[in-house]
């Protein structure tokens, strides 16, 4: 049995606001230091479940936030980017389940820690009229493979927006957000042992959990940008369509061509200034 872990910073307990995300902060290295705990966590409770083998994502900003030396030796780690797969690498080398750890809600969202989709300037996503953030967007990347996402942690919001996404996933909340940057967050052990806990259950009963899929065939994806000149500068990708000043229209065969669609807008997003 093979587990991939994707791990994002936003949604570690104790994690609240951009001094603790932001690589150049003051708070980062402690967060560093709780998201590779919570990382190491999720790993021990693959492994005491029956995993052969365990794949570690270094998910957030450029992959280069959980401390190597620090990880349980047993997980293999995908590190750096760019990256074919961006947040879920590996999904395709045979993987029987995903769990997410540390993830946060979609752009938007009330009372989540830092809420986002990908970056500041993506402010809605959407898949054939489902509205989607990171979650979503990289649930429906494991279903390409037909893996499930098994579990997820995170803020109250991140573990509701999975669920009414997968209503089979084991969830483990690690704090109760309050607004945008503040929360009630657990003792790092609790959020340790939340973690470990919830990945032992979803693996229990993994063959219950289904893979995100979208219906088979064309994929319209829309997504609405901060500001107008966001979408003057994504236009350059071949099949974008502007409908209104800050939103586009793009329409792929299937919903691979769609993720990499979204892919090449978000970096051609972060070439344009906020104004």
């Amino acid at each position: 049995m093979k587990i991939l872990i994707s791990a994002d910073i936003e949604g570690i307990g104790s994690v609240v606001r951009r001094e603790h995300s932001g690589v150049q902060e003051r708070e980062y290295l402690r967060a560093r230091k709780f998201m590779t705990e919570e990382v190491n966590a999720a790993v021990r409770g693959a492994f005491d479940s029956g995993a052969s083998e365990v794949l570690v994502v270094d998910a957030h900003n450029v992959g280069l936030n959980l401390f190597p030396e620090d990880l349980d030796e047993r997980a293999g780690l995908i590190m750096g980017s760019p990256r074919p797969l961006a947040m879920m690498e590996g999904v395709d080398r045979g993987m029987d389940g995903v769990c997410f750890v540390g993830y946060h809600g979609m752009a938007g969202m009330a009372d989540a820690a830092i809420a986002h989709i990908f970056h500041g300037r993506v402010s809605e996503l959407k898949f054939n009229g489902l509205r989607v953030g990171e979650i979503g967007l990289n649930a429906l990347i494991a279903g390409v493979y037909n893996v499930p996402v098994i579990m997820i942690s995170g803020d109250q919001v991140a573990c509701r927006e999975a669920s009414q996404l997968i209503p089979e996933i084991e969830t483990a909340q690690v704090k109760e957000s309050i607004g945008a940057y503040a929360g009630i967050c657990s003792h790092p052990v609790k959020c340790r042992d939340k973690v470990y806990r919830a990945v032992q259950k979803a693996i229990s009963r993994m063959d219950g959990i289904s893979p995100l899929v979208l219906d088979p065939g064309e994929v319209t994806m829309e997504v609405r940008l901060t500001t107008a000149s966001g979408i003057d500068r994504a236009l350059r990708l071949p099949g974008t369509q502007r409908v209104s000043g800050d939103t586009l229209e793009y329409r792929a065969k299937d919903y691979f061509t769609a993720y990499q669609a979204f892919a090449a807008i978000a970096d051609l997003v972060e070439l344009v200034p906020f104004i």
